[in-house]
């Protein structure tokens, strides 16, 4: 049985009055980077606790790339038109959520420390850095399964950008900074989910007043 499909359109006479409506433009640009937040979303919920060493990458690489695209989120949010701003769903979602006290150390730290330094930006200078931190018998600099599945894994680099992030604290056990890395992830997934909503509700508001429809196919 073919699964139903639901549709949100309005009529070539509705849309030529509205594409250059700026409360339009503004949810076109949401609409954009709610598609690349779930595109990153998917894999940080999806991550399993296998013993492949491609497991971990999952994990940070998939915690890196969807937090400091919601920093990008929450940029364009701010440069709303007020006419999105003025409007009861904005000041319930997102207004809410861009004052959050969490949110903002969340947004502060990752983009300074993760953002511009291992995923948009590389900088060299952090790894010659940290690996000065580096008091171990062993480096194991990548790792992959031996019947050759899940790829080669290079933990070194990742291990490296997660210390300069997490910053551990004087004799800090491994399973503390584990504990922490979940609890900021964990944090992450929340503050998506939250944002998710808040640009639904935005858009259900903003297209009703612009006669969209929703229909099943």
């Amino acid at each position: 049985m073919k699964n139903k499909v639901c549709v949100i359109s309005c009529t070539k006479e509705e849309f030529d009055r509205i594409k250059s409506d700026e409360r339009f433009l503004g949810l076109l640009t949401l609409t954009r980077f709610i598609n690349a937040l779930r595109f990153c979303q998917k894999p940080i919920l999806e991550a399993d606790d296998s013993s492949q060493p491609s497991s971990d990458g999952t994990r940070i690489n998939s915690f890196l790339f969807a937090s400091s695209l919601l920093c990008e989120g929450f940029i364009l949010v701010n440069k709303f038109d007020k006419s999105l701003k003025s409007l009861d769903s904005f000041k319930n979602g997102f207004q809410s959520l861009i004052e959050d006290k969490t949110v903002i150390k969340l947004r502060e730290s990752i983009r300074k420390k993760m953002r511009n330094k291992f995923v948009f930006h590389f900088d060299g200078g952090v790894m010659k850095k940290y690996l000065k931190r580096f008091d171990v018998p062993t480096i194991k600099f990548a790792s992959r399964c031996e019947n050759g599945t899940g790829g080669t894994y290079f933990g070194l680099a990742d291990e490296i950008a997660m210390n300069y992030f997490l910053q551990p604290r004087e004799n800090e056990s491994d399973s503390s900074l584990k504990d922490r890395f979940e609890k900021t992830v964990n944090d992450i997934i929340i503050i998506m989910d939250r944002f998710n909503k808040s640009a639904i509700m935005l858009m259900a508001e903003v297209m009703k007043d612009m006669r969209f429809v929703k229909e099943v196919e």
